[in-house]
This record gives structure tokens, C-alpha cells and sequence, in this order.
């Protein structure tokens, strides 16, 4: 497969001339015997798991969320919930599962609908391919760690200029050369910090957050955008002493920086610039709600009571120690409780939102906390009881 995929990438490089990296990213990742065309990434047997893999704590809290939603936008007969990105439907399952425990009247109206590129891989919920999504719902669109995965152009600055990064075929390698700037999103975006850059920095720029802002505005006709991703605002992510960028590849749960090896065998991921989605969102016709972190996003809506209840139950001692791996995973400021949760609205009432400490944190939770099951992984297994993302030790290791 490896050596299938590399060739197929070189062929079709070599036939179209040098691509940007964007386009390198949609042909590696995303096209025939690409990362995600090709396997099942997420998991255990994968490079990364994400939130939902970790623990059903994420899911269950998110349905309380959600639940708070619906009462906002009154208590409607189909409050619908839309997952792009969805991978293997674990984060449907916990949802879905947990708002029956929530809820009846809100369990009733809960239509969640659950879509990917790749929807053959997903065991646990009906996935459902992307150009189904629908249009004008009322609801909340969830992105969890899918614009991290966009692809992305890469600038490198010289004398004062702008160069991009393209990829080219020498011979049988593939190989970088700088040119001009393929779309002029590149200097509107990265110009206005340009002089602060020192020579030979590299950054990444996603290009395509107006077009996702639009088409997100399109499926949703009133509610709210829950975005969870890993990433910074633009005056952090773009500090002059972050001179590689935040180009990452992940194999086998290793962490790279290489994206011309392993070549759709390997995830290849840029952080998020939160404040290019927050005008890309604004731009669309989004207000913003508010941001938090993970973690604090999760306490906000009753973590302790979970864990709480957890602790409580009957369960063979490997069990319990797997469900507290978990759970402290999803929380950890250092790990994944350090990723950013962005909330965008529009149409609805603009009253605080729990999960964004706009209220009392919750304590009232149905008793029966999820515990982990078969959908999630143990961390204290093969890959250890780190709760970071991809294996990384710190949040901060994605930068360096």
C-alpha cells in the first residue's frame, strides 16, 4: 500500500507540474490510497484517537449541552444535530445514548445525523457521506478536530517577502521549492505580519474557513457551531519564535515533521487560527457565543458529577483505572482539556451557555454515568496513560 500510494502521488505530481501544499494535502490524504481514504486511522489500531475514543464523558456532557441548546432555541419538536467528520460514529453513539438518560422530551426531538468523506468505516452510528448533509436545520452543527485536518498552504518568509511552499517530483523524490503565491488569500492574510517574521519562517494558512463558514451557514438555519479543535489565536500562532510552523505529521503514534515520507501512510495536521474562523464565522453571518478550553468546558457542564458516579460503580479494578485514564485524558489542561472550544450562533437566543460558564456548572446529572466500553480505547493499554492527543506528552509538544 505504501509504495502504491507514493507512486500515485508522484505520478499525478509529475503530470500536473509543482502543487501547492494544500492540494498536496488533498491528493495524500484525501484521495485514491490516501490517509483517510484508505483506513481507519482513529483508534487503537490507528496513529491518533480524538475526544470521543477516550471516554464517553465527552459525548454525555456535550448531550447536556445540547440539551440546554434546545431549550434555548424553545423547546422545538426536531432539534437536529449535524457531524461533519464524523469517522467511526462514536461521538453520535455517546451522545445519542446519554440524552435518553437526560431527557425524554429532548431524546424524542434529538435528530442526529452523523456524515463523512469515508463513511463505510463507522461501526457505531450511521454515518452518512457529506453531500447529504441538509440544509436550513434547526440545531447545532459539532465539528470535533476536523479543521485541524483541512489542508493548508505553507508561506515562508524571505527578505521581506512571501514565498510558498510547493511540492515538486525530482527524479523519483518528491522534493519542496518556493514560488509566488498560488491565491492572493496568502498576503491579505499573513502581510499584515510579515515584518515581524524572521528570514526562513515557515506558517500555514487554511484558505478554505470562508468557504466552510458558508457552507455551515447553509445547513444551519438557526442555532449554534460547536467548534473543538487544538490551534491559537493568530498573534500566538504566528510568534516569530515559531519559525517551523505548526505542521505536523503523526505515524504509528509518532510525531514528525516530515510530510514528503510515509506518504499516505501518515496524518498530516496544521493548527487551527481561531481568528481566522472567528471572521470567516462573523463573515457568515455567525455571532460568537463565547470560547473556553476543553476541560473547562467539561467541568462547566458536571465532569465531577461523572467522575463522581464513576467512581462509585462496581467494576473490576483495570476497568476502573482505564475509565479514570479516560476521563482525566479529556480534562488534562496539558493534554486534550487544553484544546479550545469555540461557540458561534445565530438565530437564537444569545443567553449563556453552561458549557461556557454563562451559568451555575451542572450538578444535577442523571445518576448511571457512561463508563467506557467496547467504541473506546484504554490508555493504560498499548499507548499508554499520557491523555494527550496523538501520544504527545504536552499540548505544547505540537508547536515545537
Amino acid at each position: 500500500m505504501a509504495a502504491d500510494a507514493r507512486a500515485g502521488v508522484i505520478a499525478r505530481i509529475r503530470a500536473r507540474g509543482p502543487v501547492t501544499f494544500a492540494e498536496f494535502m488533498e491528493i495524500t490524504q484525501y484521495g485514491p490510497n490516501g490517509y483517510y481514504s484508505s483506513g481507519s486511522p482513529v483508534g487503537a489500531a490507528g496513529d491518533f484517537y480524538t475526544a470521543p475514543a477516550a471516554h464517553p464523558m465527552f459525548g454525555a456532557l456535550l448531550a447536556v449541552q445540547l440539551e440546554e441548546m434546545w431549550r434555548l432555541a424553545g423547546t422545538p419538536d426536531v432539534f437536529t444535530v449535524v457531524e461533519p467528520g464524523a469517522g467511526n460514529g462514536t461521538l453520535a453513539a455517546d451522545v445519542t445514548d446519554y440524552a435518553a438518560r437526560l431527557s425524554e422530551r429532548f431524546a424524542a426531538a434529538l435528530e442526529y445525523l452523523a456524515f463523512d468523506l469515508f463513511p463505510r468505516r463507522a461501526p457505531h452510528y450511521e454515518v452518512r457521506h457529506v453531500d447529504a448533509m441538509p440544509h436550513d436545520v434547526t440545531g447545532c452543527v459539532l465539528s470535533n478536530e476536523l479543521l485541524d485536518a483541512m489542508p493548508v498552504h505553507r508561506f515562508e518568509a524571505q527578505s521581506g517577502r512571501l514565498l510558498e511552499v510547493l511540492i515538486d517530483v525530482e527524479g523519483t523524490e518528491l522534493v519542496e521549492r518556493l514560488g509566488e503565491p498560488s491565491t492572493p488569500l496568502i498576503e491579505e492574510r499573513a502581510g499584515p505580519f510579515l515584518a515581524g517574521l524572521p528570514d526562513g519562517y515557515r506558517g500555514e494558512l487554511n484558505t478554505g474557513l470562508n468557504l466552510w463558514a458558508r457552507q455551515v451557514r447553509g445547513v444551519l438555519g438557526r442555532g449554534w457551531v460547536i467548534t473543538v479543535d487544538y490551534g491559537a489565536d493568530r498573534p500566538e500562532l504566528y510568534r516569530p519564535e515559531r519559525s517551523e510552523g505548526s505542521l505536523r505529521c503523526y505515524y504509528q503514534h509518532t510525531l514528525g515533521q516530515d510530510p514528503l515520507v510515509h506518504v499516505g501512510e501518515q496524518d498530516v495536521t496544521a493548527h487551527v487560527d481561531f481568528s481566522a474562523l472567528d471572521e470567516a464565522m462573523l463573515a457568515a453571518g455567525f455571532s460568537c457565543a463565547g470560547y473556553t478550553s476543553q476541560g473547562q468546558f467539561l467541568e462547566n457542564l458536571g465532569a465531577d458529577r461523572v467522575r463522581e458516579d464513576v467512581r462509585a460503580r462496581s467494576a473490576p479494578r483495570p476497568e476502573m483505572r482505564a475509565n479514570e485514564a479516560g476521563m482525566h485524558a479529556l480534562v488534562d489542561p496539558t493534554g486534550m482539556g487544553g484544546f479550545r472550544v469555540v461557540v458561534h450562533s445565530a438565530g437564537v437566543d444569545e443567553s449563556p451557555l453552561t458549557g461556557l460558564s454563562g451559568g451555575a456548572q451542572r450538578t444535577d446529572l442523571p445518576l448511571a454515568a457512561p463508563m467506557r466500553h467496547g467504541r473506546h480505547i484504554d490508555l493504560l493499554g498499548s499507548h499508554g496513560a499520557g491523555g494527550a492527543h496523538f501520544a504527545v506528552d504536552r499540548l505544547e509538544d505540537l508547536f515545537l
